[in-house]
This record gives C-alpha cells, structure tokens and sequence, in this order.
C-alpha cells in the first residue's frame, strides 16, 4: 500500500513532456518491432527465408562474413574471405555491431536489426536532448522528438540494418554536447560516428556554420573550441579506424584483394570508392539530385511485396508489405517554410539590442534552436549539392537522414510560434499521423 503511493507521488512528480517523451519512444519501438521477421518466404524456417530490405543485403552478409558465416550462395559477398570486412567502402563499426550481434543472438532478424532498433530510440531522445541543450522548451524539444518518431525515414531505416540511423544517433548527441560548450566529448563522438558512416564529419560543417552565428561571441573563443572539436574527432576516428582495421581487415571485394591493416590506406579506399559514385549522365535509376529531396522528389521502392502478384523472385513472400523511401510529406510540407522564417527572424533581429534579443530568445522558449536547426540543415546539406553539382556524385533521398534532424528543430520551432493557430496545427497533425499510418510498410495501401 505505502508502497503503491510512494510509486504514484514519484510517478506525478514527473514533469508531462518527459512522460509523453517516454509514451512516444515505446510507440515508435512497437512501430519498429512489430513484423520485424517480415517478409519471409513459407514456410520461414531459417535465416535464408527472411529477406534483406534494400541495402541490408550488404550490410548483413557483411557483418556475417566477419562473424564467421558464410552468406547463401546467392546473397552478397559469397566465397569472401571469413573473418574480413568485404564491405570495405565503408567503416567496419555498424557492421561489427550487427556482427557482434549475431553471434549473441543468432543469425536471425532481431540480431541483424537490434543495433537500428535501439540507436534509432537513441536518436528520438536525442533529439530531446539537443532540442534543451539549445535552449528550447520542454515542448518544443517534446515535439522535435515526435516529429522525428512520426517520420517514414526514420522508423523504415529505424528498423533496417543500414547505416543511416546510427550515424545520425551520434552526430545528434555531438552536437548537443557541443551547443553545452563541451568540444571535445563532442568531437570524441563524431569521430565513433565517422567510423559508423563517413557523413558524420558533416556536424563538423554544421558547427562551423553555428559559430558563425554566434556574432556575439569573441572570434579567437569560437575558433579555439571549434578547433578543439576537430581535432577530437580526427584523432579518435584514425585510432578507432586502426583498431577496427586489426578486428576485421578491410577487403576490396571487387577486386579480391585485402586492403591491409592501415587506417590511412583504408581511409583512402572508403574516399576513392565514394569519388568513383558518380552520374554523368544524370540522375538515373533510384538516384536524385539533392535539390529536389525538399519536395519529396523521387522517392525509392526498398521492397514490395504483393502476395497476390508476386513479382519474379518473390513467389511464397508474405505478408504484404511496402517499404517506402520517403520522407513524411507533413514535416517536408513545413521544412521550408520553416527554415525560410528562421532566416528572417534573425535578418530582422540583426538591428536589435543584445539586451532585447535576450530577453524574446527566453520570451519564446527558443534559445539558440534556431540557429541550430539551421546551421543544422545548411552544414549537412550543402555538403550533397557541392559533391552533386561540383563531382557529379550519385545521390539518393534517404540521404536526408543526416539533414532530417536540422529541419526537425526548424519544424518544431515553427509550431512552437503558431501555437495559436490552433485550428491549422491541428489539421496538420492529423495530416502527420495519417501520413504515418499510410507509409507504414505494412499497411495494405497500394
């Protein structure tokens, strides 16, 4: 009894956005959980008859080639050396996660997606995270959150094993640390996140641009923490990188041939690999130029299946279900719109008193969110288009996972200062919440 009423004076304690926070991370984890086994071809008995969703066929039989298992005989990487990483394009770390995790827990589904599952609810209270850090409210960094939780991105590569959530977990929490002035911790991760993907380097450029708005701020200040944060980051990605390199040995598999064990000749395969991506032809195929992933342009097909016309190789594959590329079309309705205000909120801002620029910033509940999501938005964007329009590189849309969480915070910021519209904020919410349950890849809509 005393028992039950200390519980319910501790549970009433809790302030109401953290509980709605708890309330959205155990959605979007039942979101992600749930079918995760699926599709499977009949009778689904062994790890063969699950299928890899879109880029899972690298990465998985990747991580199996490392743990000692042979992928089947039609699936990437077969006859590869045992032990190495023939996925050497990319850092080893997300794969020896999955790795890792299949030797724990099997060859099976949980194990090949369990390290999306948990960074990407890492990722959710991250954005609550970097939301506060910034000085934002409660609810805003509340509704950062559950933008990110609603997106169709994140719960399908949420639930995947890509490298895309994982990444962005960590660039997340750097970026927090840093707007906290902790440099160096912040530099210490994205130097693991770059070991994680070889995008994470982009919160580098996003702080840069961050600094720059801070006007207010002595020059030589802002130029020694930045500093310090790269420096961090270098420095603990080579050394990772090397330890990485002695674990699983990088193997070029398109030419047969192991890349050794040193970090810098590793780091210049991952490089040439990536300057050799290109389109010269243009955008062909499932490929996009960044520019039109603000509209929603050009969305890819990870996987449909259609039990009552199965396409070619995918006879016996159940349930329904189709996974979906695509960014939330509510939260990509406002991301411009949203950044476009942030911009001329600070262009008008620029001719008031320091004092009376303090005082609207805690007025507003904003702090320096504003200037984080765009700083956000512009250092992980601009990085695509330069590469696009300088290198004719090849582009997709789900490359917007990295930029996504910048205009989550522009978004929320937008919302935060329409409050009182409340008769369209809501008509946008159920737009939000439909979008989720139609992207779902397992609802039946065509």
């Amino acid at each position: 009894m005393y028992r039950r009423l200390a519980m319910a004076q501790r549970l009433s304690l809790v302030p109401l956005p953290l509980a709605l926070l708890a309330v959205v991370l155990l959605l979007s984890l039942g979101a992600r959980v749930a079918w995760l086994g699926s599709p499977c071809r009949s009778p689904c008995r062994s790890a063969d008859d699950h299928l890899l969703v879109f880029d899972e066929v690298y990465y998985v039989n990747a991580a199996r080639v490392i743990a000692g298992i042979p992928p089947p005989a039609d699936q990437k990487y077969t006859g590869t050396p045992l032990g190495d990483d023939p996925n050497a394009e990319h850092p080893q770390l997300v794969k020896l996660l999955v790795a890792g995790s299949i030797e724990l827990l099997g060859d099976r589904p949980l194990a090949w997606r369990l390290p999306s599952l948990l960074l990407g609810s890492l990722a959710i209270i991250g954005m609550f995270v970097l939301a506060r850090a910034a000085g934002g409210g409660a609810w805003l960094a509340l509704a950062a959150a559950g933008l990110m939780a609603a997106d169709n991105l994140l719960l399908v590569h949420g639930r995947i094993a890509t490298l895309d959530v994982p990444v962005v977990a960590l660039m997340i929490f750097s970026v927090a640390l840093y707007v906290r002035r902790r440099p160096v911790w912040a530099g210490l991760l994205i130097g693991v996140g770059s070991c994680l993907k070889l995008v994470a380097p982009y919160a580098l450029l996003a702080l840069a641009l961050l600094e720059l708005l801070r006007v207010r701020e002595v020059p030589r200040v802002r130029f020694a923490r930045l500093g310090a944060c790269v420096t961090s980051a270098v420095a603990v990605f080579i050394a990772l990188l090397a330890v990485m390199d002695q674990i699983a040995p990088p193997y070029d598999a398109t030419s047969a041939k192991v890349l050794g064990t040193s970090p810098f000749r590793h780091l210049a395969h991952i490089l040439s690999y990536g300057a050799n991506q290109t389109s010269p032809h243009g955008a062909q195929g499932i490929a996009s130029y960044p520019w039109t992933w603000l509209v929603d342009f050009k969305p890819i097909t990870y996987l449909n299946i259609n039990p009552a016309r199965p396409a070619p190789g995918l006879y016996n594959v159940h349930p329904a279900a189709h996974f979906l590329g695509m960014i939330s079309p509510a939260i990509m309705l406002l991301a411009l719109p949203a950044l476009l205000w942030i911009v001329w909120e600070m262009l008008r801002s620029r001719g008031r008193s320091l004092a009376a620029s303090v005082s609207r910033m805690r007025t507003t509940r904003a702090g320096e969110v504003p200037a984080v999501a765009l700083a956000w938005s512009l250092g992980t964007f601009l990085p695509f288009v330069v590469l696009s329009l300088a290198f004719e590189r090849t582009s997709y849309i789900y490359y917007m996972v990295v930029v996504m969480p910048g205009i989550y915070l522009a978004v929320a910021y937008l919302l935060a200062r329409a409050r009182r519209r409340r008769a369209l904020l809501a008509l946008w919410a159920v737009l939000l919440l439909g979008t989720v349950v139609a992207m779902y890849p397992f609802t039946p809509v065509p």
